[in-house]
């Protein structure tokens, strides 16, 4: 896992390696639930990282489940710290939440964003714009939201930083967010961000057509080892928030064809210059 995740993170893929090796056994959420003298739901809840589980309870599973003695010591060193006490959390909401807790544990970030730029690229000046124009953030908050994207920023850039595969639309390095100042500036740390060795950048163009992740933008993040894939897709409200096989291969599968289409990194950066330029930049 990523450089020191929270708790959530940890019960988050504790809660899905649990439910893979449940699925493997053939038992259904309620037939554990009735084995292990639970309530119906608490299977579900620890499954979605919602439910701290005691050392017994999962040496209970561990032992219902068949795990190999490899496969024990992954679950309870995970259990171990899901089971810490969570850190204060900033005034967010919750599937934020749970998106930046899992964001600091990974070990591979695939992001595709057609229209803006995400959080951690953007620059001071860009999500200070950006969060202004915002319906759904209190003017007293947009400072605090700001920081909030710088601190995760330093995390996508330092030395601990996961992999990252950035697509994003030609509309999202072109739209003039905060002005043609504030754009030029961002285009400039993008290059830089392009740059660091654990990043691939690419550029989806107008000129690509249809294709399946149009009008969506989405992360993969992948975690641990064995690796536990999460998507997220965001909404205009909220965030939707994916950790089931069928739904996380289809996000996959979306990336897959916008990689594919979109235009190579060196290019990208090509692309980049040429816009700095025809900004007026240097």
């Amino acid at each position: 896992m990523g450089s020191s995740p929270p708790p959530l993170a940890y019960r988050l893929v504790l809660g899905q390696s649990l439910r893979t090796y449940r699925e493997r056994v053939g038992l259904d959420a309620n037939t554990v639930a009735d084995k292990l003298g639970w309530y119906s739901r608490k299977v579900n809840l620890v499954e979605t990282g919602q439910r701290k589980l005691v050392a017994t309870e999962v040496d209970r599973l561990l032992e219902l489940y068949e795990l190999s003695e490899a496969e024990q010591q992954y679950v309870q060193g995970l259990a171990r710290e899901a089971r810490k006490r969570d850190t204060a959390t900033p005034p967010i909401a919750e599937w934020a939440q749970t998106y930046v807790a899992v964001e600091v544990a990974a070990q591979e970030l695939k992001v595709f964003h057609e229209e803006l730029l995400p959080g951690f690229v953007q620059t001071r000046e860009y999500a200070r714009a950006l969060l202004s124009q915002g319906i759904l953030q209190p003017e007293r908050g947009v400072e605090d939201a700001v920081e909030r994207r710088m601190t995760r920023q330093e995390h996508l850039i330092g030395l601990d930083a996961p992999r990252v595969t950035l697509i994003l639309g030609e509309a999202a390095v072109r739209r003039e967010v905060g002005g043609r100042r504030v754009l030029l500036e961002q285009l400039r740390f993008l290059k830089t961000f392009a740059e660091l060795p654990h990043v691939s950048l690419r550029v989806l163009p107008f000129s690509s057509g249809a294709h399946t992740a149009l009008g969506n933008s989405f992360s993969l993040l992948y975690v641990g080892d064995p690796v536990v894939t999460f998507a997220y897709a965001e909404t205009f409200i909220d965030g939707q928030w994916y950790d089931r096989q069928q739904h996380t291969e289809k996000y996959a599968i979306a990336f897959d064809q916008a990689h594919r289409t979109s235009i190579a990194e060196r290019e990208t950066l090509t692309f980049l210059d040429r816009l700095i330029e025809e900004g007026g930049g240097e």
